[in-house]
């Protein structure tokens, strides 16, 4: 695993896709990686769970008045604007499936010492979807 700590863009993939979606703020990259995340019924890879979670944080932090975006990326948020119908829903959804069993992700954070840390944080982001405006 390629984390750096339990924070949702506290990754490789996640740096990356945080960075190409400040370059290119398009909401239908964030739906794709959601979608695939949720609609996985085999095993969840790690890289697409890291993804997933990247995904989901930005819907939360446009849809609630909390914002976890990196501080480099703070505009991001009024850069995409409000993110299509259903798109909160999607995100908890994905998170759901990042953290159930057959997942890569939770797997590896499981083996180390910081599991629970990092599920507060996913409990964080759902939190945050829940208060969808």
């Amino acid at each position: 695993m390629t984390a750096w700590a339990p924070g949702p863009f506290d990754n490789e993939e996640a740096a990356d896709f945080i960075d190409d979606l400040t370059e290119a703020p398009e909401w239908r990259v964030v739906m794709t990686l959601l979608e695939h995340a949720a609609g996985v019924s085999g095993y969840l890879e790690e890289a697409e769970a890291e993804l997933a979670v990247a995904a989901a944080a930005v819907v939360a932090s446009c849809v609630s008045a909390g914002s976890v975006l990196p501080d480099n990326h703070a505009d991001l948020k009024a850069r995409l604007g409000r993110p299509p119908e259903g798109a909160a829903n999607l995100a908890r959804r994905a998170l759901a499936r990042v953290v159930a069993p057959a997942s890569e992700l939770d797997e590896t954070w499981q083996e180390g010492e910081d599991h629970d840390a990092w599920l507060t944080q996913i409990a964080g982001l759902q939190t945050l979807l829940g208060e969808a405006r």
